[in-house]
């Protein structure tokens, strides 16, 4: 039986995609602008106060797959279906926006369409594009894509013995960390923010959560009368690690050193990633039952398409930046504000076109639906 679709995970979505905007919006201000300034602290607080964004991401892949599977009976036809729908979803999406912005970033500094074609016959496009580097938001699609690769196996082995089940957080974060150490001592691969592993104890946890969600639906709904130790206990986390990640970097930044090892880098990120996971949900939650109806559904329009902002919004960032600024403080603090405001709706308003008028968006965006949800 098809279980309940669950409106609030898009809204989860609309806040992750407005994470990643964020970070991405404020990337050039952190960079370039002078940390004597005294609006510096602040973008570097929005830049990494929203870091969480892919985690969260990940986390939703792995609640809504083991939401939707778990209770299926795992048979050839399931595993047919299954990998049929994700070539369409995110793997012919993936192949078509490497192609797109590698011929992009290649003509942009050519200037020459020979050498762009070429470009896209070369051995080096073909590494970028098994690794997820074709261009640098491709990477978390890389990382999907591994996940569902190993998500029959995932689904049978806990078929097979359902009492692990509830042990899918720790296994997460102990598989993380052997790849983790095991990377730093022997493997010393460069790119390990492309590995999956990387990412596996979010994705095990939202496995975790969709698999138990009818038994922890009721605590995911923030109510005064009924605020449990364990949700401020997960908000103390959250903020205690946010704001200290916020001063790591905002010393690394401002100094060009670093206050601590890196071991105390990915534990501070992972408890602010895993614990933002839970507290998105929530305020999701939250949202979905106390804000007003137009606002609501504002976001899970933008949580239902927010795949394809996800992939257009780079573009968009890039052309804006392209304008030419004077040396007015003012000015620069307007133009970081218009490059979120410019890579968000103009993104979303495209995909929504693309998915109302031609027919074959699936290759660029995956499923648009014809009927979006709504509350």
């Amino acid at each position: 039986m098809k279980r309940a679709h669950i409106n609030e995970l898009n809204i989860t979505r609309a806040l992750a995609i407005l994470a990643v905007l964020l970070i991405h919006s404020t990337s050039t201000p952190v960079t370039v602008l002078s940390s004597d300034s005294k609006l510096y602290p602040l973008y570097v607080f929005f830049n990494i106060f929203p870091k969480f964004a892919v985690p969260v991401f990940i986390f939703l892949s792995g609640f809504v797959l083991f939401y939707n599977y778990i209770q299926k009976d795992l048979t050839k036809e399931l595993i047919v279906r299954f990998y049929q729908k994700r070539v369409t979803q995110i793997l012919i999406p993936y192949l078509f926006f490497s192609i797109f912005y590698y011929a992009a970033s290649q003509f942009f500094v050519s200037r020459d369409l020979v050498v762009t074609w070429n470009a896209l016959f070369s051995v080096e496009f073909l590494k970028k594009l098994l690794i997820g580097k074709a261009y640098t938001h491709l990477y978390y699609i890389f990382i999907i894509v591994q996940f569902y690769l190993m998500f029959p196996l995932f689904l049978y082995m806990l078929k097979k013995k359902p009492a692990l089940s509830p042990h899918l957080i720790w296994i997460g974060f102990a598989l993380q960390w052997v790849f983790i150490l095991l990377n730093a001592e022997f493997w010393q691969y460069p790119y390990r923010g492309s590995i999956s592993f990387s990412y596996i104890l979010y994705f095990l946890a939202g496995a975790f959560l969709g698999i138990y969600f009818e038994q922890y639906k009721k605590w995911l709904h923030l109510k005064k009368e009924n605020f449990p130790i364990p949700t401020l206990f997960i908000w103390a986390i959250w903020l205690f690690s946010t704001i200290y990640n916020v001063y790591l970097y905002y010393f690394v930044f401002s100094s060009q050193t670093y206050l601590t090892n890196s071991i105390i880098f990915e534990l501070v990120f992972q408890l602010q990633s895993l614990t933002a996971c839970i507290v998105l949900l929530q305020i999701s939650f939250w949202i979905y039952d106390k804000w007003n109806q137009g606002f609501v559904n504002v976001l899970i329009n933008l949580g239902t398409v927010s795949f394809g902002v996800y992939l257009l919004h780079p573009l968009f960032l890039f052309l804006y930046r392209q304008i030419n600024l004077s040396g007015n403080s003012i000015i620069f603090h307007l133009w970081s504000i218009g490059g979120f405001i410019f890579a968000l709706f103009i993104p979303w308003i495209l995909v929504l076109l693309i998915g109302r008028f031609f027919n074959y968006h699936w290759i660029a965006f995956g499923p648009i639906p014809k009927k979006f949800p709504y509350k």
